[in-house]
């Protein structure tokens, strides 16, 4: 398995966890630890909640979890586009129930890797789609904050949606 760090393709997962040792399994086996006996790796068998239409995304992530750095290069660069989807549901989950940020750092880096001819344009307009990047729409809580904080963080969210729309625009979409 070497370089992968998720897996986002049910069939690949369903005879992946054959060959693993089930270590530990949440209440409602909605998620699992598994070890790789053949490197001593661990893996998250989990349902990504960003993909809740059909009850989740079946999602297999290397442990410990990749940095909020490394997800978005596995989404820009990875050859395999389970894996691709997989590091941008990621995001959006950490985001949702972690409160991480990741749009100013992916838009930043989909600029460069554009700008430097590196990522192919549907890569592009995949990962914009996946992340909801053109949505406008404030993600931060506003109960509890003060309307300044609450017009700065819509300013974030329109500025990031202003970005992706130039890049899709500059890509011929």
């Amino acid at each position: 398995m070497g370089k992968r760090y998720l897996y986002g393709d049910a069939s690949l997962i369903e005879v992946l966890l054959p060959q693993f040792e089930l270590m530990e399994t949440a209440e409602g086996g909605y998620a699992a630890v598994y070890k790789d006996p053949l490197t001593n790796s661990f893996w998250l068998k989990y349902y990504a909640t960003a993909a809740k239409q059909g009850g989740g995304y079946l999602t297999l992530l290397r442990l410990p979890a990749p940095s909020t750095d490394k997800l978005i290069d596995i989404a820009i660069n990875s050859d395999f586009e389970d894996e691709a989807v997989a590091a941008v549901l990621r995001l959006l989950d950490e985001e949702a129930i972690e409160k991480k940020d990741f749009r100013q750092l992916l838009i930043g880096k989909l600029e460069q890797a554009v700008e430097g001819t590196t990522i192919q344009a549907e890569r592009v307009f995949k990962i914009v789609k996946f992340s909801n990047l053109t949505d406008p729409m404030n993600k931060r809580k506003v109960i509890g904050r003060t309307a300044t904080q609450v017009q700065e963080d819509a300013a974030y969210f329109q500025g990031i949606a202003e970005r992706a729309e130039r890049l899709l625009k500059q890509l011929g979409a």
